[in-house]
């Protein structure tokens, strides 16, 4: 346990209990809060306002009139938000100096930054001449994947990095490139959790002759997820009985139903839209296989929370998908962007080739040997903002 006070700095974060946006943050405070830390989050408002959570205190900051909030909080953040509406880059210069405001004026009640993603990181270390206090940066995908295709995110990754106390980054691979682009030491890997009740689900089974494959997809319907390789390729499987529910929403959602529609599958599959974070253990329960076919991921934590339900698992050979899943041991791995590897693997499922509940029991296997739950996670960054704190990393 820790007196110490955070400030957590995030441009995602949830509205309320129902929405996904960031909810992996919620649940990092929440379990930081419950080991005695004390924080706050500080995070971009919305469409409207919201008083959620009661746990702890949130700070919604306002850049734009009311219906005009719509650069952060959206399915594929900032990045998404800017590719698909260029209006959005007038919002830039509004939305970045209300973030520097707020952030120097909330710093005095804090003792340490804890920054989540790369523009906040390098937002915290810009007003650190202002606040005088720690940065603890982490990196968590999409802000790493950006900065190595874009100059101005790059610019935003290595402000971020060169100035914080701790940079640390959800996936391996992320924190070794991360070492060999800046030569620091302070670049450590702390891993996401995941939360009890997956573990509780029993491990899926195939299902009886008479019933069909069900497969889940969960997550925002953008171009670099790759739902579109996933309907194509249960498009070449019409022989086999199979239904697909798809959970998310983003910019996608109509083309990809008309996908479905094109390819003579869109009665097997459903769009669920956004859901609650506390369905997803639901949804998982109800169906087979969970499939991921993104082209990129920094470490994905619905693959870990689809582990820890012992579920049987085919994604995408991307390096965070790589990280978790051994190809035939814990799961199944397809080269991402083609369709017709996937088709391969699930087709041999579907025709009881690959043994998915033994793949389902080495997955929960795997996430319980390395630890991988949401109160160790908050004891590691504990003793991170110990450390900032005790060294005065400034």
């Amino acid at each position: 346990m820790t007196d110490v006070r955070v400030l957590h700095l995030a441009t995602s974060f949830p509205f309320d209990a129902g929405s996904f946006a960031g909810s992996f943050i919620h649940h990092l405070v929440r379990n930081e809060v419950a080991q005695g830390i004390s924080c706050t989050v500080l995070t971009p408002a919305a469409l409207r306002p919201t008083e959620w959570p009661a746990e702890y205190p949130v700070r919604r900051f306002r850049y734009a009139p009311w219906s005009m909030q719509k650069i952060a909080q959206q399915p594929g953040g900032i990045p998404a938000a800017l590719a698909d509406n260029p209006f959005f880059y007038g919002l830039l210069l509004p939305f970045l100096a209300s973030m520097a405001t707020n952030i120097i004026r909330q710093s005095s009640q804090y003792d340490v930054i804890h920054a989540h993603w790369a523009v906040c990181g390098a937002m915290a270390v810009l007003t650190q001449p202002f606040h005088k206090l720690p940065v603890i940066t982490t990196l968590r995908g999409s802000d790493f994947h950006f900065s190595q295709e874009k100059a101005p995110h790059r610019l935003l990754l290595a402000q971020a990095v060169n100035g914080s106390a701790v940079t640390t980054a959800v996936s391996e691979n992320m924190a070794d490139t991360l070492r060999g682009a800046f030569n620091r030491q302070e670049i450590r890997f702390v891993p996401n959790g995941v939360d009890d009740v997956f573990f509780r689900l029993p491990v899926a089974e195939p299902p009886s002759p008479d019933c069909p494959w069900k497969l889940l997809y969960v997550g925002s319907l953008i171009p670099m997820k790759g739902v579109d390789i996933l309907l194509r390729a249960l498009g070449r499987l019409s022989h086999h009985t199979w239904q697909l529910t798809v959970a998310g929403e983003g910019k996608e959602g109509d083309s990809l139903r008309a996908l479905a529609k094109g390819l003579g599958v869109a009665e097997r599959v459903s769009f669920l839209g956004g859901v609650a974070p506390k369905e997803i253990v639901n949804l998982m329960a109800e169906h087979h296989l969970f499939v991921l076919p993104s082209l990129w991921e920094g470490r994905p934590n619905v693959v870990l929370e689809a582990m820890a339900a012992g579920r049987g698992i085919v994604v995408a050979a991307n390096a965070g998908c790589r990280e978790l899943i051994e190809d035939g041991r814990n799961g199944w791995l397809f080269e991402p962007g083609k369709e017709e590897p996937l088709a391969v693997i699930l087709n041999s499922v579907f025709a009881g080739e690959r043994d998915i509940a033994a793949a389902g029991r080495a997955a929960r296997r795997w996430v319980t040997d390395q630890g991988l739950t949401w109160e160790k996670a908050a004891a590691r960054y504990a003793e991170l903002y110990d450390y900032a704190r005790r060294e005065g990393h400034r």
